[in-house]
């Protein structure tokens, strides 16, 4: 590694420039990207985290849409850790530039494993939601007729005359062409678009050629190459008689050759190629400012103050872009106030802190600073560089650099661990297949912490998609993670969903020998008391594996109403004692049941409930809870979500429950266009039977704040 030390130390200067606080959670939503498209618009939720889509409701249209998520696997985070990431509340922020009829956009993790977003529109819309392939993000497709929609600021009405087609399943590169053509096209740049529809046509054969054919014709009339016009008008005739655009074309060609019947005017010499469109800079994000109190009151006992501070959060973005590049600077970071007695004191959090930017035309990205990636063997946060460029049109190149941010306890850079990789994304086939394989190599001080290979394969058609990764350790020759997830969708509109997941937990990991050694903060520490061979041994041993399996089925009864089934089986395995760590037992077989009935409009329009039941049968107690959670308006401003949860709990060993009730209020208001006022509030009410003892207990909690959009 020593050649790559100098290369690191100046990644090291760098993120310290980015990461000059203590990271604490990571967001869920790590980033919204907004894009038109010739139906409407496509939202892609990018998330921190794999969630697959569980169900939404409504099922196809109106001006609330709910979308429930489910936990595909944590990617090495503990429980503690994972439901911590899953239990925030986020306010998300797009690129309003883009006229997507969006009112606001929420994730909720009240409930941790069942984690909503919700979007409100502007109007009722029709929607179709879907997973990606690899269940990394979540796509939100949004019909609507944007020849009629308003133009960002910069359009011209040329751009509202461009006839529409369908570009999914077209590649990214392709759709970005397409994308910069049409802004061409807008700004009335046609020579321009002239060269950018060609490069397209220049491309393997897409569903948009037809298109991009049209258009060039379309852009060379408007430029007064009338000869080349007729041309290519007559070449989308020959190829795509009974197309989509055939109509027009013709139409098109008519008029061309009408004009050239009538005596011609001397033409106008050509006018000067116009430059590149002009940069243009949006900045968005939000600001939020939480009060948050909680007290816990037992019978016999003195009241506990849980929580008592100010929670503040600033998502900030800029994004500049021309016809070629497009940069984007982001900001996530929160601060919390402790009002409660001690030395506690003030926790700052820099969520995400990066800059990146990508060249259009030549498919090459970068990005720096505080981030996240959970593909090519990179499995959460890290601070360091990404790049990636494409080969060609089915072959991305893609290496990572950096130093893993593992927990919340971790200094600003953690420069003891540090990683660099290298991986490709492959479409050999078609555009409903992809395959990435990688490589990583991962040291701690002076030792290799992790050497894996692997193998992530992706599928996606409208009736069937899976994701399934293969993470090979070959230092420790172990297979360290083996996931197949995937769900089909049947003529009745029953979708089954299946997730085998098998892993080392956590990862394993050299650095894995450090757990539960008491007085010893790094491996350099360990290594002054055992040999590299022996430190390996104890990362072996603390290192256990967990496998698990869940089958769900999600059945839509009508327009308003469907319901859900799952039941999840899953062992974890010991760990022996060594090195002066205990042992931990198994957790033997484990299932957890539960079932779902999802309601909307059922007393107002765009209402949202849910009845759930679940049941658990784990190795220390059976748990049975009951959920009724409901979201409504009063009006378009003023919203209510009252909820309540049942739970009962019945211990195995030594006999002895619980039971608690819960209830809750949500209440929002929309003061301004970009001002939200909320305020939620509850209590639980707690008892608890031990060894013939019981104990009863009440906790009371609020929080009152605002949310502010820019």
């Amino acid at each position: 590694m020593d050649k790559f030390s100098g290369f690191f130390r100046g990644i090291t200067i760098l993120i310290v420039l980015f990461a000059f606080t203590e990271p604490a959670y990571a967001v869920i939503v790590t980033d919204v990207s907004v894009r038109s498209r010739s139906t409407g618009y496509e939202i892609q939720f990018h998330f921190f985290l794999p969630l697959r889509h569980e169900s939404h409701s409504p099922k196809k249209k109106g001006d609330v849409l709910l979308v429930q998520l489910r936990t595909v696997s944590s990617l090495g985070l503990d429980d503690s850790e994972l439901l911590r990431h899953l239990g925030e509340r986020e306010i998300l922020s797009w690129d309003r530039s883009v006229p997507v009829p969006i009112k606001e956009m929420t994730y909720e993790g009240d409930t941790p494993d069942r984690p909503t977003l919700t979007l409100r529109f502007n109007e009722e819309v029709e929607f179709d939601v879907r997973s990606s392939a690899d269940f990394r993000s979540l796509i939100v497709n949004i019909k609507a007729d944007i020849r009629n929609a308003p133009e960002a600021p910069a359009a011209a009405p040329v751009g509202k005359t461009l006839p529409t087609t369908d570009l999914a399943g077209v590649p990214n590169k392709i759709a970005d062409l397409m994308e910069s053509a049409r802004r061409a096209m807008i700004d009335e740049d046609f020579r321009r678009a002239v060269q950018l529809y060609t490069k397209i046509l220049n491309q393997p054969d897409s569903p948009a050629h037809p298109t991009a054919q049209e258009f060039l014709g379309l852009a060379r009339e408007r430029n007064r190459q009338l000869a080349h016009a007729k041309a290519e008008y007559e070449k989308y005739l020959s190829l795509y008689p009974e197309g989509s655009g055939a109509d027009r074309v013709r139409q098109r060609l008519l008029g061309l050759i009408t004009a050239a019947a009538k005596p011609k005017a001397p033409l106008k010499p050509d006018e000067p190629e116009k430059k590149v469109s002009a940069w243009n800079t949006q900045v968005y994000g939000n600001l939020s400012m939480f009060y948050n109190h909680d007290v816990t009151e037992p019978d016999n006992d003195e009241t506990v103050v849980n929580r008592s501070d100010l929670f503040s959060n600033l998502g900030f973005n800029t994004r500049t872009r021309s016809d070629r590049y497009d940069l984007r600077f982001q900001f996530i970071g929160s601060e919390e106030y402790d009002f409660r007695d001690g030395d506690r004191g003030n926790e700052t959090r820099v969520n995400i802190l990066s800059l990146e930017g990508k060249d259009l035309r030549h498919g090459l990205y970068g990005r720096v600073g505080r981030q996240t990636q959970t593909s090519g063997g990179v499995l959460g946060r890290f601070d360091g560089a990404y790049f990636s460029y494409n080969l060609t049109h089915k072959i991305k190149w893609n290496t990572v650099l950096g130093f893993p941010v593992s927990s919340s306890s971790s200094s600003p850079v953690d420069t003891e661990r540090k990683f660099y990789g290298v991986n490709f994304d492959f479409s050999p086939f078609s555009n409903r297949w992809n395959f990435n394989t990688f490589f990583i190599d991962q040291y701690v001080d002076s030792l290799t912490d992790r050497r894996a290979v692997g193998l992530e394969t992706r599928y996606f058609s409208p009736q069937l998609a899976f994701f399934s990764l293969v993470d090979y350790d070959i230092s420790y020759d172990e297979l360290n993670l083996a996931l197949l997830n995937g769900n089909y969708t049947f003529p009745t509109k029953t979708r089954l969903s299946l997730v085998l997941d098998y892993r080392k937990s956590p990862l394993i990991a050299t650095s894995n020998a450090l757990q539960g050694q008491v007085g010893v903060e790094d491996i350099s520490d360990l290594l002054q008391i055992f040999t590299e061979e022996e430190i390996r041994a104890l990362a072996r041993d603390r290192t256990a594996r967990s496998a698990s399996g869940t089958l769900g089925i999600n059945q839509e009864l009508n327009a308003n109403y469907q319901i859900t089934f799952e039941i999840t089986a899953s062992e974890l395995s010991g760990t022996p004692a060594s090195g002066g760590v205990e042992a931990n037992p198994g957790t033997g077989m484990e299932f957890f049941y539960s079932t779902q009935l999802i309601g909307s409009n059922l007393f107002t329009q765009g209402d949202v409930t849910i009845l759930g039941l679940r049941y658990f049968d784990t190795m220390n107690h059976d748990s049975y809870s009951a959920i009724v959670n409901t979201r409504f308006s009063i009006n378009r401003d003023f919203r209510v979500n009252p909820r309540v949860q049942l739970e009962f709990r019945e211990n195995k060993a030594g006999g002895g429950d619980r039971f608690n009730v819960r209830p809750i209020l949500r209440v929002a208001y929309r003061f301004k266009r970009w001002l939200r006022l909320e305020t939620e509030g509850g209590m639980e009410w707690t008892r608890e039977t031990s060894l013939g003892e019981r104990e009863r207990s009440r906790r009371y909690f609020f929080t009152l704040g605002f949310r502010a959009d820019f």
